[in-house]
């Protein structure tokens, strides 16, 4: 490879779009491949728009091997297992199970924590730097809880990471009402919460349109609707990649969601990342009277969150272990719609149902909870990517991450736990 040509991204969601501005801002040369037609067409398109470094633990909890078992006979399961999938991720579940373990949980929660931490602090100066505009606000998730257990579970895991910088503040539910009043009416079960202040909320596509844009106006090439078939190798290592009768040269960045295990696989690169599906809707809250909702709600037992966007509302989450399938299952969408008219009864009544935007999206989960950030073990090949539930709220500290490595500079934070290194991350991996 020559020393002139371009690093080539392969991807333009959250992840790739970043990667591609960051080195572009570093004086790299770089080229943006997506397959779609506009960059966040994908699994960034409409997602949970919340930034929340409080919630970094990995959905593979200690208690999560009976869970997914009980969710094979459960059609309503939050997080559901379908039986068509059990050849498919025996080697992936395997190293998930393993990785539930409390003390592995923890850690790599805490790993997560750093990341998203200074991930969200690096978005908003690049939002203030670049003067980014993307429904961008502050107000700090609400974490819902309905028993004690719940709460107290919830307090455990805060106060061990408000040693590592965490801010919060456990409310009862007449402090969580009037901090938040839409939540007047609430389903009586819901008993207080925790408020996370340095959680933010922004609408990703709108940010990584107008990000996109900006690394084009540094001089970074941007190519949509350009499908990376396979990475060219040459005596060992990656020299580019072949697009149909194309052939472009360069370092390549995976940050290919779920598509990234099966780029790499020829390679003999391993990528234990999984897809999980998730659900969103979009609803025009333009209209609404009355007390509005201003705090984004996430209810972590059951991977549902509701978040305030401007002028819309979004009610998201659930997660299904079904292969690539992206159709919209409606009871999913019903299970969203029932959740936010216990929550939000008066807002719900308001809400035109019909002219919703429903949407569902692969979530590229890794098999510990944590990315693939930095060097694939092939020359030339680097990984971002694997970034589950929090790819909004870590991408730009990923991508600097990355492109800190790349350029030989050492990275702000510790990038190890994020290595792909097997003695790093020993498993089994298929």
């Amino acid at each position: 490879m020559n020393q002139l040509d371009p690093v080539l991204i392969v991807g333009g969601g959250l992840t790739g779009v970043t990667t591609f501005y960051e080195l572009v801002a570093r004086n790299v040369p770089a080229v943006l491949l997506e397959s779609q037609a506009d960059v966040a067409h994908c699994t960034s398109y409409a997602n949970g728009g919340v930034l929340h470094p409080s919630l970094p633990d990995p959905w593979n909890n200690p208690r999560i091997g009976p869970d997914l078992l009980r969710s094979v006979f459960n059609p309503r399961a939050a997080m559901k297992l379908h039986l068509s999938q059990l050849p498919s991720l025996f080697g992936w579940g395997f190293d998930f199970l393993r990785n539930s373990v409390r003390s592995r949980h923890l850690a790599i929660t805490e790993a997560n924590f750093e990341l998203a931490h200074y991930s969200t602090r690096q978005t908003d100066a690049l939002r203030q730097f670049l003067g980014l505009q993307y429904d961008a606000a502050a107000p700090g998730t609400l974490k819902i809880f309905r028993t004690p257990a719940d709460r107290d579970a919830a307090l455990q895991l805060a106060e061990r990471l408000a040693a590592l910088g965490l801010v919060y503040r456990e409310l009862d539910r007449p402090a969580l009402q009037k901090l938040e009043p839409a939540l007047a009416k609430a389903d009586d079960r819901i008993i207080g919460a925790l408020h996370f202040p340095d959680d933010r909320v922004g609408d990703a596509r709108l940010f990584c349109r107008q990000l996109a844009a900006q690394a084009v106006a540094k001089g970074g090439e941007l190519r949509c609707g350009q499908t990376v078939e396979s990475l060219r190798v040459e005596h060992g290592r990656v020299v580019g990649v072949r697009l149909g009768d194309e052939e472009l040269r360069g370092r390549v960045v995976i940050c290919a969601g779920v598509a990234a295990r099966q780029l790499v696989a020829p390679l003999g690169v391993k990528l234990p990342i999984r897809p999980a599906k998730g659900y969103s809707m979009t609803l025009d809250a333009s209209q609404l009277t009355g007390t509005q909702l201003t705090h984004p709600i996430v209810d972590a037992g059951l991977h549902i969150a509701v978040t305030p966007l401007a002028d819309k509302l979004r009610v998201l989450g659930m997660a299904e272990f079904i292969g690539m399938d992206t159709n919209i299952d409606p009871m999913r969408i019903t299970l969203l719609r029932q959740f936010f008219e216990q929550l939000l009864p008066d807002i719900a009544a308001q809400l035109n149902w019909e002219e919703a935007e429903n949407w569902s999206g692969l979530r590229p989960m890794s098999s510990d909870g944590r990315p693939f950030i930095g060097a694939a073990g092939v020359e030339g090949l680097w990984l971002n990517c694997g970034h589950g539930h929090l790819g909004w709220t870590k991408a730009v500290g990923s991508a600097r991450v990355v492109s800190d490595q790349m350029i030989g500079r050492r990275p702000e934070i510790n990038a190890a736990p994020f290595s792909f290194s097997a003695d790093q991350r020993s498993g089994i991996f298929n």
